[in-house]
């Protein structure tokens, strides 16, 4: 994990401590920092709310005993390759995803054991909090050269904005920890700093006192609380996307989202974007198809945001329309539309309206899963329609509740 070898000899002394002293499950599990469950949920989720989908590649590095991979071990369609300086811990992890076409690599330095332009994902959990700044770097020249162009380092970090933060950095300089890792702060203006050179544009940075993850589910912690609706890992979190060769579109959690921005004081069609093919593409790769599209855009008082697109083809498309306010706070939007209503219009037809939140619809959930979409909490107040259009012109339409509401609105076009 890293080049310096008394570092990663002390984790090894670690480990081995934990495991002499408890259950070996037990110990395992928290070598890696304890909520082995909690926390590998609220990882598994964040990687969903930013596109995880079937056929995507995760490397894992710094993997431990497994806390991420066990959680995605459940999905067939995942691939993933974990690397960590401890092979006890590769091995327990190994055995317990039991996924034979999986790899668990033993690495000590700041080699990712991946092909060029292969990943889709890259995550460093309390990974670089453990390391000196040079080796930081060395690790996102290399997350860049395994990534596909598009693709997303996620990065947890501490930073001594965050007052829970503070703990973790007395406890160093007291000498009242346990281990004798490293523990390094990151200001955000060095992560800004390494990511232009090494090939990256940062698209968000969340603090660890706020919650940036939304969640499907309860998270149950081992004392017994629980949270909902959206969570945090403690530790800060930045996400930065390697460059393509046209810029990137704005942050909206989607994979391969292509900005439209359309806004008008009332519903008007805008330039239309074409959802082709008569069958359902099999990826966002598929030659001559587009298979979603998504802007975001200002809703004034009074006003809305519109989107214009069409199905090609010559058979009837099931499509998923999302029109997400609220749930873009976990992506630090500072004032997302708080009751957006969703419309949908075929020319002079009204087919469909919404309001009052989605209500965590099985169906529109497994329609989002199935697309890659980022996930919305079911008690969410984002709007969602999951639709059959024929072939044509359709336009959505995001408006607020109330002729007051005003705020950011991402509106989401999926062939499903």
């Amino acid at each position: 994990m890293s080049n310096s070898p008394e570092l990663d000899s002390s984790y090894v002394d670690h480990v081995a401590k934990l495991e002499r002293r408890l259950d070996t499950d037990v110990a395992l599990r928290s070598a890696v920092g304890g909520e082995f469950l909690a926390i590998g949920k609220l990882e598994y989720h964040l990687l969903r709310s930013r596109g995880l989908k079937s056929g995507h590649l995760v490397v894992d590095v710094g993997c431990g005993s497994g806390r991420l991979a066990f959680q995605l071990a459940q999905f067939p369609g995942i691939r993933y390759i974990g690397s960590d300086v401890v092979p006890r811990l590769l091995d327990y992890a190994a055995e317990l995803c039991a996924r034979p076409d999986w790899h668990f690599i033993h690495s000590d330095g700041t080699a990712i054991p991946c092909g060029d332009g292969e990943a889709d994902f890259v995550c460093f959990f309390s990974v670089f909090t453990h390391l000196h700044q040079e080796e930081i770097y060395r690790y996102l020249r290399e997350a860049h050269r395994v990534l596909k162009p598009g693709g997303l380092l996620l990065m947890s970090f501490l930073e001594f904005r965050v007052p829970s933060h503070w703990a973790a950095f007395i406890a160093s300089v007291d000498g009242t920890r346990e281990d004798r890792h490293l523990n390094q702060f990151i200001e955000r203006d060095a992560i800004r700093a390494w990511a232009a050179p090494a090939g990256f544009e940062v698209r968000s940075i969340h603090a660890g006192d706020t919650n940036y993850i939304p969640l499907p589910e309860e998270v149950r912690y081992e004392s017994g609380a629980t949270v909902s609706g959206a969570g945090s890992l403690g530790q800060s979190l930045a996400v930065l996307q390697k460059r393509r060769t046209a810029p990137a579109p704005p942050d909206s959690g989607a994979a391969d989202a292509i900005a439209l921005p359309s806004v008008h004081p009332a519903p008007a069609a805008a330039d239309a974007p074409a959802l082709t093919g008569d069958s359902a593409p099999s990826s966002a790769n598929d030659a001559g198809t587009l298979v979603n599209a998504s802007t975001r855009a200002h809703v004034p008082p009074g006003g809305s945001a519109t989107v214009g697109f069409m199905i090609g083809g010559t058979s009837p498309r099931r499509v998923l329309i999302r029109a997400v306010g609220p749930s873009l706070s976990v992506f630090g939007v500072a004032q997302p539309l708080a009751h957006p209503v969703l419309e949908l219009h075929s020319g002079d037809t009204a087919r469909a309206t919404t309001t009052g939140g989605w209500k965590g619809t099985a169906e529109i959930a497994a329609a989002a899963q199935a697309v890659g979409a980022f996930t919305l909490a079911p008690d969410s107040a984002d709007a969602a329609l999951l639709v059959s259009l024929p072939p044509g012109s359709h336009t959505a339409v995001v408006r607020g509740a109330s002729a007051t509401d005003t705020g950011e609105a991402l509106v989401e076009i999926y062939l499903v």
